[in-house]
Order: structure tokens, then C-alpha cells, then sequence
């Protein structure tokens, strides 16, 4: 199972969602794994029965969604067995479960973040307390990218403990892409055709990273453009 780290107080479910749909059309079985503070998934994403327990796992249009578990032992544990996926995007937004999903030792982290003061200094107040190195990648919302708004993020994170990796993803946050957003979550629908272009290139760039040689970016292109 390939584990892949989403960090940072930016509102990513529907980034999760996309990549996992597309993953999922892709055949490959994905779960999604929120364990940031908000739990923004528990308000989209149904119980499976009736029962009260604030731990589980449940189904959103065709993808897998754990909610409330601090470790992947606890996700065992509900299963009866090892998890069977081909991935798990690992949603944080604070140090503990940071920690407890271990994403310090993976191969593949993103920190997803717009220039939004609050989200740029709520998101990184993770990495202060970070006991190791990280490399990551840098996922930037924004609907004026440039020089200035990236060189205050690498300010921002002199002394920690991480470095960027060099490679980078820039999503630019138009009027158009939030009306696709919109669109499906009322739908309850995960479709792409409105979305961008950029948008689009943006997604299957950072498909391309997380799956490396095991998917062609070709088919991660063609799949976007289908759906």
C-alpha cells in the first residue's frame, strides 16, 4: 500500500476526492484517511449503520473514507485485517496524527496551502514541532502566484525542519474551478469536465508525482479528460 501525506489547514477534501476518483478510474483501490482536526469529511461522508461510534470507515461515491482513527493499527483493527488498497492519502493538519500515521518516514508528502495568512501560518505551525527531516512538496492555491507570495513561504520556513523538493504544484484559485467545486458537491458527483484546463494539468501533475512508474501519465491524462 502506497501511503501518501496531504498536510497543512487548507480545506482539502475535494483535491482528496478528485485525485482519489481519478486513482479509483484508474482501478486502483483507494481509501482516503481524515485525521486532521476539523474532520471536514464527517459532514459529507455517511455512517454506514446507525451506530454512534465516531470511528469508521464508509463509502463516498465509489472511494473509502476513514474518519476519526489515530493510527493505521486502529484501521486494522476496524477491518479484521491489513488494509487492502493500492493507496491511502492521509489527510493532517496537526502534529499528533502527523506523527501517528508516521508521515515523517514516507516517501511522498504534499503541503497544501493557499497564501492565506492564516493557512500559511496555521499549516506550517505543524512542521515546528517536527522531531526529523521531511522533504515535501509544495501544493500552492492561488489566484496571483508569484515570486513575492513564494519567497514570504520560504521565510516563513527558515529553521524548520524540512526542505521543498523541487519539483511543485500551483493550482490557480479561479472563479470557475470553486463553481465546479460547488457544482459537485452538491451533485454529489465527482466530475472533472468543468474544471480548467490548468486545473486539470495541476491535478494530473500531482497524480503523476504520487504514482510515479507505476502509472503512465498518459493514462492519468486520458482518465482526467473522461471524466
Amino acid at each position: 500500500m502506497e501511503q501518501v501525506g496531504f498536510i497543512g489547514a487548507y480545506d482539502k477534501k475535494d483535491l482528496l476526492t478528485n485525485v482519489a476518483k481519478v486513482l479509483s478510474n484508474l482501478n486502483k483501490k483507494v481509501l482516503i484517511v481524515d485525521a486532521t482536526t476539523m474532520q471536514r469529511f464527517r459532514y459529507i461522508v455517511p455512517r454506514i449503520s446507525n451506530a454512534t461510534n465516531n470511528t469508521y470507515i464508509s463509502d463516498y461515491l465509489g472511494i473509502d473514507v476513514a474518519l476519526g482513527f489515530m493510527n493505521f493499527n486502529g484501521i486494522m483493527q476496524y477491518l479484521g485485517q491489513a488494509p487492502d488498497y493500492d493507496y491511502a492519502l492521509i489527510d493532517t493538519d496537526n502534529i499528533q496524527t502527523l506523527n501517528s500515521f508516521m508521515l515523517p518516514n514516507i516517501a511522498k508528502n504534499f503541503f497544501v496551502t493557499s497564501y492565506d495568512e492564516y493557512e500559511l501560518q496555521r499549516g506550517l505551525e505543524i512542521f515546528k514541532f517536527l522531531g526529523q527531516p521531511m522533504q515535501i512538496y509544495k501544493v500552492i492555491y492561488s489566484a496571483n502566484i508569484n515570486n513575492k507570495e513564494e519567497a514570504y513561504l520560504n521565510h516563513l520556513v527558515n529553521g524548520m525542519n524540512i526542505t521543498w523538493k523541487k519539483e511543485k504544484i500551483e493550482f490557480a484559485d479561479t472563479i470557475n474551478d470553486r463553481k465546479a467545486i460547488l457544482e459537485n458537491q452538491i451533485s454529489k458527483e465527482i466530475k472533472l469536465k468543468k474544471f480548467s484546463t490548468t486545473y486539470k494539468d495541476s491535478l494530473e501533475y500531482l497524480i503523476s508525482l504520487m504514482a510515479g512508474e507505476y502509472i503512465e501519465q498518459s493514462q492519468i491524462r486520458k482518465t482526467i479528460k473522461s471524466m
